[in-house]
């Protein structure tokens, strides 16, 4: 970006930057993708990374091949196989999500290094304060969806099964309540050692598939949000601009250059963030939209059964996945108004 004559820089960048980061960098942790996305790391959290990596694809696996085993098997019942279609349809998109994210780590690693560069390089106070509002705005965004994620996707994988009612097969047997029913094809739940790691593993691979939701929440409200920051400045660059050239004729070739280069940086870090999340938004919508139908007649089923706990529990789920629904869809049309104000302002 061009540089005006000017005294004034962020003495806080790395402040800044550490805070538009903060709760990507801490999701992206968990998952193992954060040394793809960001260059300086150290070599313990490389390591680390890739443990979490392989970690995470062995815990998909690990949920995902028992479900599916059942949904095939004759043996299990259609009542039963609606049971497995919640979770295993919630899985699948997980992992899904979670292998974009991962093909598309040079395009993210781009955008934050973008995104630096400009907390780095902004020139004016009021500048910085409005990335600020913006960089504010998306974490508030990403607070409610950790908070709604993890209090339904906690009671679903720990509270849930406890109150579950236990039922007695054949052989005269209690089977215990599992968050993800299926496991009984490979594992004999009926031991009780069994049947602690089965809902132990559930329960940490839970943990790591609703870290996947929380981060495209989170990743798509940062970037969206600091291109809404940085348009909003071009539009106030015009703005003065306007209201100045007739009293500053020396530097207005340098001034509509710097707007015209500002301009561009914006257009090129918003066409990067939809390289980035047309597959992760298109994968999450679809998913989610299903993902709520079924939801929905869990809740009735739920309702008929007189089952209060996992009435509330699918309710939990139900409204944190709306909210995702939401999430995407609000910061796309913000971002979407932002272009059309600066559109507008230019044509003007």
């Amino acid at each position: 970006m061009a540089k005006l004559n000017i005294s004034w820089s962020n003495v806080n960048s790395e402040r800044d930057i550490i805070n538009a980061l903060v709760w990507n960098r801490w999701i992206l942790r968990l998952l193992g993708i954060w040394p793809l996305v960001y260059s300086n790391t150290t070599v313990i959290e490389k390591i680390l990374a890739t443990i979490l990596f392989v970690l995470c694809w062995s815990g998909f696996s690990f949920i995902l091949i028992p479900m599916v085993m059942s949904m095939l098997s004759e043996r299990t019942t259609q009542n039963d196989k609606m049971k497995i279609l919640g979770p295993l349809s919630y899985v699948s998109v997980s992992t899904l999500k979670y292998f974009f994210l991962v093909i598309h780590y040079k395009g993210i690693r781009k955008c934050i290094r973008m995104l630096s560069i400009d907390w780095s390089t902004v020139q004016q106070q009021d500048y910085r304060k409005i990335m600020i509002k913006s960089a504010t705005k998306s974490n508030v965004l990403c607070k409610f969806c950790i908070i709604l994620m993890y209090s339904g996707g906690l009671c679903f994988y720990t509270i849930m099964p406890f109150l579950g009612h236990t039922t007695i097969d054949e052989q005269n047997n209690t089977i215990k309540p599992m968050a993800c029913p299926g496991f009984d094809i490979i594992f004999d739940l009926h031991f009780t050692p069994t049947y602690v790691f089965v809902f132990c593993a559930q329960f940490f691979c839970g943990i790591a598939v609703y870290n996947i939701t929380t981060a495209v929440c989170c990743l798509a409200a940062m970037l969206v949000g600091h291109a809404c920051g940085q348009i909003e400045i071009v539009t106030t660059r015009i703005e003065n601009f306007l209201k100045n050239a007739q009293s500053n004729h020396k530097h207005i070739k340098q001034q509509m250059a710097i707007i015209v280069k500002h301009h561009m940086q914006s257009l090129r870090f918003s066409v990067s963030i939809n390289s980035i999340l047309q597959e992760i938004c298109l994968v999450e919508i679809a998913g989610s939209t299903f993902i709520i139908c079924v939801l929905e007649y869990y809740c009735i089923k739920e309702w008929n059964d007189n089952d209060s706990s996992a009435i509330l529990t699918h309710f939990f789920l139900l409204m944190s996945f709306v909210f995702n629904v939401f999430t995407l869809c609000y910061i796309a049309e913000q971002l979407t108004n932002q272009v059309f104000i600066l559109t507008f302002l230019t044509i003007k």
